[in-house]
């Protein structure tokens, strides 16, 4: 028998039977494969891992896990970690435990001297300096339309700050609060980054609820594309075709595979299998 979503050993040992063209991982298996320690599982040869400067598009709707996925991937596989909330003192995101900061360096927004949030920073940059693993979110309180442009800045200058340094795992907790031209209107921004920022070896994750309305590019650019247990052909149609695979393929996983609580993780690889895993909870 499974047991609630994290509530005990049989979420991490448990594996239903996968349908055709797809493989199921418990979660330790499935970090085994992203860190390229598995090449092969269960009588399939595997696509390569996810590796960093490599990029990761989250397609599910409200309530689906996205942010706890993602942040569990960030929690196993990245060491620097920016993750930013557009919409605000996410629930989520906050309970991932990382810091939360309302400035970045050489952003617009400056600390005040020896305020807890500049003493934040020096440490922050002394443990960079010494290579100790950091992660952060970026976003403050949008409960007014000053907020809600303080908040933007913010989310512009974390950008940037990402793009300079390099090496960064980008994480974008709302695409289309950030992209959406009716709202921050960050989208060219994002698109540069998923375009130019491989080089550097900084990742970009992005979690979103639908195509429409948002930057594509971090989608179209991204080697993997997650996606939460659906049978709305139009949000498998936009997954399949972001990964170049038919869509009919898709479907039929996901019409054979009806266990709550996992995700399907589409390669760009078109004779990949499709990985299937239920992230453990931890937000």
């Amino acid at each position: 028998m499974t047991t609630p979503w994290g509530a005990g050993p049989g979420v991490m040992s448990y594996v239903p039977p996968a349908p055709p063209g797809a493989v199921a991982f418990t979660p330790a298996e499935f970090l085994a494969w992203a860190r390229g320690e598995l090449a092969e599982h269960r009588g399939h040869r595997l696509p390569g891992p996810w590796q960093p400067g490599q990029h990761l598009g989250l397609l599910g709707k409200t309530r689906e896990g996205k942010t706890n996925f993602a942040v569990w991937l960030c929690n196993e596989l990245r060491d620097y970690v920016l993750a930013l909330d557009p919409k605000g003192m996410d629930e989520s995101l906050s309970a991932s435990g990382w810091p939360r900061m309302s400035t970045v360096p050489g952003g617009r927004a400056r600390p005040a001297w020896l305020s807890r949030e500049h003493r934040a920073w020096n440490k922050i940059q002394d443990a960079l300096a010494e290579e100790v693993p950091q992660r952060l979110i970026a976003g403050v309180s949008t409960r007014t339309r000053q907020a809600d442009a303080a908040n933007r800045r913010l989310m512009e200058d974390a950008i940037e700050y990402c793009r300079q340094a390099g090496g960064w795992t980008l994480l974008v907790d709302e695409h289309q609060v950030l992209s959406d031209p009716r709202m921050f209107g960050l989208g060219p921004s994002i698109a540069r980054m998923a375009i130019t920022a491989a080089r550097d070896k900084t990742s970009l994750i992005v979690n979103f609820q639908y195509l429409a309305w948002i930057e594509r590019a971090g989608v179209r650019q991204s080697t993997l594309i997650g996606m939460a247990r659906t049978r709305d052909r139009d949000l498998i149609k936009m997954a399949a075709a972001a990964a170049g695979r038919p869509w009919q393929e898709l479907a039929t996983i996901f019409d054979e595979f009806e266990h709550k609580y996992w995700w399907a993780v589409i390669s760009d690889e078109p004779r990949a299998p499709v990985l299937l895993v239920r992230p453990p909870k931890v937000t």
